[in-house]
């Protein structure tokens, strides 16, 4: 295998496995905690959440936390800011900017409950009287608005909205209340079973869903609240919502299938009859769902994801395919330049060696006619100074195994045991005229 495709193979494992460790760092899970937005204590939606939340905890094995809320403005502006997870909310709540439905719930009808011996028999009556409409930015008070809207009057023309409907038990002041709420309300219940109000129907409740799509037409049954005696006494005809499980548009996966479990593989329908069964939810078509939530409910559903990440699968091969082609490319133009330094490199060092081999020439020769030893030694050190020089600096490969620095060190030697021979020859030739003198001294005193 040549360097390059060694490379080019490595770059695209690394990319693999590093696209593959990244995906495994953030995928989302569930969470350390869930939070359930719920509603107030004593309300439905707080006592739903709380059981729901017990059969939620046993199947992930994480704490649920259930908040008290106001409603289901609250709820919706909780999901939306991260302050929790799940959350129940009528569909009149359920903004589009990033909040989705987990699961239908049950039919939450509007009860119109007025004060027995009033002469209030429409919500046309109410203007000028004490009335609980729910709390401001709940889900009961948008539905009660639309209500004294439909007939005529002015929720500022009716007094205590925001009185609580269950002080309408006893010695309360309120004449009359509407209240969005499944018949599971223990305070309704309570209220209702009191003896002191009664329900009043509305007269057109298939107009009124006819103008807002999130309402329809519904009636209380007979007994609902109480057989002995029957409370109602008769049906009552009004309008419902549907109460939704909510979460994040971008909410995990997981945490939506564990949520649509606790709902539909428990008892918890044991405990609340009206909630909705699997079928009528997937049947449903109150709000957009999330997707887990339509794979949850329709096994055809994984095929098309299956599709999908095929499909991703192979934008991603082609995404690995130009990372490859473009680290090719990158470790060409890598190359290409080191290629042109290199060059430059040994230009640089081919001309210090010419520099060299120069010197060493004008060392030898300057030191041709000199024939004193001692005069010789400097030319000696010169030379050594200009090969120990040219060992140091020319460190290219290239030019050291180049013909022309062998002939430069070979130069440098010859020329250093040329000096040395005539230092010796200098120093025997001057040894020879020495003892020449001597003897011809003797031979003259003789």
């Amino acid at each position: 295998m040549s360097r390059t495709t060694f490379l080019v193979t490595a770059t695209a494992a690394t990319l693999a496995l590093v696209c593959a460790v990244v995906w495994y760092a953030i995928r989302p899970g569930l969470p350390s905690e869930i939070r359930i937005a719920a509603g107030q204590p004593g309300g439905l939606y707080h006592s739903f959440a709380v059981d729901y939340g017990r059969r939620l905890e046993e199947r992930t094995g994480r704490p649920v936390r259930v908040l008290e809320t106001g409603g289901s403005g609250d709820n919706a502006r909780l999901l939306r800011e991260g302050g929790a997870d799940l959350a129940l909310m009528q569909t009149v709540c359920l903004p589009p900017d990033g909040v989705v439905a987990v699961a239908p719930l049950f039919p939450e009808p509007v009860h119109f409950v007025v004060r027995k011996g009033s002469d209030i028999r429409s919500p046309a009556d109410l203007a000028g009287r004490r009335v609980g409409l729910g709390k401001p930015g709940s889900g009961v008070r948008q539905n009660a608005d639309v209500i004294l809207s439909h007939y005529g009057v002015a929720p500022e023309k009716v007094r205590g909205a925001d009185d609580p409907f269950g002080s309408l038990a006893g010695s309360g002041d309120l004449d009359a209340a509407l209240v969005t709420s499944g018949w599971m309300n223990p305070t309704l219940e309570r209220v209702l079973r009191g003896g002191e109000v009664e329900l009043v129907g509305l007269a057109d409740p298939e107009g009124l869903a006819a103008r807002h799509p999130w309402l329809v037409p519904a009636t209380i049954p007979r007994g609902l609240y109480s057989g002995s005696p029957s409370v109602p006494p008769e049906p009552v005809r009004t309008v419902a919502v549907t109460a939704l499980l909510a979460a994040r548009s971008d909410a995990p996966r997981e945490v939506v299938r564990e949520a649509l479990a606790a709902l539909y593989e428990t008892d918890l329908r044991a405990a609340y009859p009206l909630l909705l069964s699997a079928r009528a939810a997937r049947e449903s078509d109150a709000a957009v769902l999330h997707p887990a939530a339509v794979a949850y409910h329709d096994p055809s559903a994984r095929f098309h994801r299956l599709a999908q990440a095929m499909e991703l699968a192979a934008k991603s091969k082609e995404v690995l395919v130009g990372l490859v082609a473009l680290a090719v490319l990158v470790w060409g133009w890598v190359r290409h330049r080191r290629g042109l330094r290199a060059a430059a490199e040994d230009r640089a060092q081919k001309q210090k060696l010419d520099e060299f081999i120069g010197r060493t020439l004008a060392v030898e020769v300057e030191q041709m006619d000199v024939t004193d030893p001692e005069q010789l030694r400097p030319f000696l050190r010169r030379v050594t100074a200009v090969k120990q020089e040219a060992l140091k600096e020319l460190t290219s490969e290239r030019v050291r195994g180049d013909q022309l620095f062998a002939i430069f060190l070979s130069q440098c030697a010859a020329l250093s045991e040329k000096i040395q021979m005539r230092m010796i020859y200098g120093r025997v030739t001057a040894a020879g005229d020495a003892a020449s003198v001597a003897a011809g001294e003797l031979a003259g005193r003789a």
